[in-house]
């Protein structure tokens, strides 16, 4: 929760920087010029004041052009992504759930298919997480063995981690992508003004409202990439996390099932392993007429 509230304040401040820093340069050079003509003296026919125009940000919004629409739907998709992705990696990985499984899984008193109810059960209530399919796959191949359960959580433990990471690919695209179509509209209103140059009317004008409308890509490139980089890195820890958490808890229930002082259950699972093998080499009685 701690780590939620920095970033949060960090997007707020850097929002807040982002919106007072235009205003306070346009206040910046208004004073300059207003300085400028109380030194200087007064001369006849004197060009009259230009008022520099504050625009909304609904208005730079649509002076972008038509490259603001994909940034738009990249940064719907990104916030559809992370959202999805906070509830995989922090709701259904939660530690303290899965402690609370491991406290309830206790093969000394509930018999195999109990257990196996149990892990159905909870994976049914959190899909996404990792580490009841981890016992899942651990459980499968009880009667084999110590070191066969371990190699089953090993493997089953590496698949779920590449999983969560995969998931993070999108945001990290985002970060990619959003820059990059920023540029491309700045690039493409660039050759749009310098294009207009050959119209008439005063070229400087024309061409330093084409450079003002065509950096609005940019900049909105990367207002949209700036959070979303740190949502990405954000997760990506987590999941570091996750994964020492699942080495935790995997070494936790490994040793509920063959502990060094758990003979009993150890001669309890030989004892059903020979009798499974038993039962499936006997021969079938057949049916005499």
């Amino acid at each position: 929760m701690e780590i939620i509230k920095s970033f949060l304040l960090i997007g707020v401040c850097t929002a807040a920087l982002l919106w007072v820093l235009p205003e306070g340069l346009a206040q910046s050079s208004n004073n300059s010029a207003g300085g400028e003509t109380i030194n200087s003296t007064l001369v006849e026919n004197q060009p009259e004041q230009v008022t520099m125009e504050k625009k909304t940000l609904w208005e730079l919004i649509k002076n972008g052009g038509l490259m603001m629409w994909p940034l738009a739907l990249l940064a719907l998709y990104g916030f559809f992504k992370a959202g999805v992705q906070v509830y995989v990696i922090i709701l259904s990985n939660n530690e303290k759930r899965d402690e609370a499984l491991m406290a309830h899984l206790n093969p000394h008193v509930m018999p195999f298919d109990d257990l196996k109810s149990e892990l159905k059960s909870d994976i049914s209530q959190r899909p996404q997480g990792a580490f009841p399919k981890m016992c899942e796959a651990a459980l499968a191949r009880l009667y084999e063995g110590k070191e066969a359960m371990e190699e089953a959580l090993t493997r089953e433990g590496a698949m779920q981690l590449s999983r969560l990471k995969r998931g993070l690919k999108p945001l990290q695209s985002v970060v990619t992508v959003a820059p990059l179509l920023g540029l491309m509209g700045t690039v493409y209103g660039m050759i749009a003004s310098f294009q207009s140059l050959g119209a008439t009317g005063d070229k400087v004008e024309i061409l330093s409202k084409g450079i003002y409308e065509a950096l609005v890509t940019t900049a909105a490139g990367l207002t949209i990439a700036i959070p979303f980089l740190f949502i990405y890195q954000w997760l990506n820890h987590r999941v570091d996390e996750i994964g020492e958490n699942l080495n935790r808890q995997a070494a936790a229930f490994l040793e509920k099932f063959h502990t060094s002082g758990g003979e009993a259950l150890n001669r309890k699972l030989k004892r059903a392993r020979r009798k499974t093998l038993a039962s499936m080499r006997r021969p079938r009685k057949r049916n005499r007429l």
